[in-house]
């Protein structure tokens, strides 16, 4: 009698068990799920079409500094060159310096526009680079191969 005891415990615990795991796959990809829907919408910087558009010109125009590689850090504007260039020439002509747009920030804020890749005057090679980069490292591939192609077109124009 004993025996037919611990079958039916066994069976219980089996039974028990197989609804456990059931549960925990279920909570596990719900979790899943959400994470990832979450970093989708969490990506809210995409190419800045306009900007694209106005470097082909300046590359085309002759505005372009070829310089090295790291010379970016002494090349970018200061946050007070940025701010005199907003006061005379509104965010839009701002807007046209950056690859990218966080559509998280208000249309009139420096924190909307992302990736700079000239100093108000000229594009720069060494800025170009760094947003290649640095658009590789946050998975933003439209703005990685949008400075590949300008700096493409640089290369172009240097023969």
């Amino acid at each position: 009698m004993r025996r037919t005891d611990r079958a039916g415990d066994c069976s219980i615990v089996a039974k028990r068990y197989t609804r456990f795991v059931a549960a925990t796959v279920l909570i596990a990809a719900i979790l899943i799920s959400f994470a990832i829907s979450s970093f989708a919408e969490s990506r809210t910087t995409r190419l800045n079409e306009n900007a694209f558009a106005y470097a082909r010109e300046l590359i085309i125009q002759g505005h372009v500094v070829l310089d090295k590689k790291n010379d970016w850090g002494d090349d970018r504007a200061a946050a007070a060159q940025e701010n005199d260039f907003i006061r005379d020439n509104g965010f839009a002509e701002y807007s046209k310096w950056h690859l990218g747009i966080d559509a998280m920030h208000v249309q009139n804020s420096k924190a909307r526009f992302k990736f700079p890749f000239g100093d108000f005057k000229n594009i720069h090679r060494c800025a170009l680079l760094a947003v290649k980069s640095r658009a590789h490292q946050c998975g933003y591939s439209d703005i990685e191969n949008a400075a590949e192609r300008l700096l493409e077109m640089m290369e172009g124009t240097r023969r």
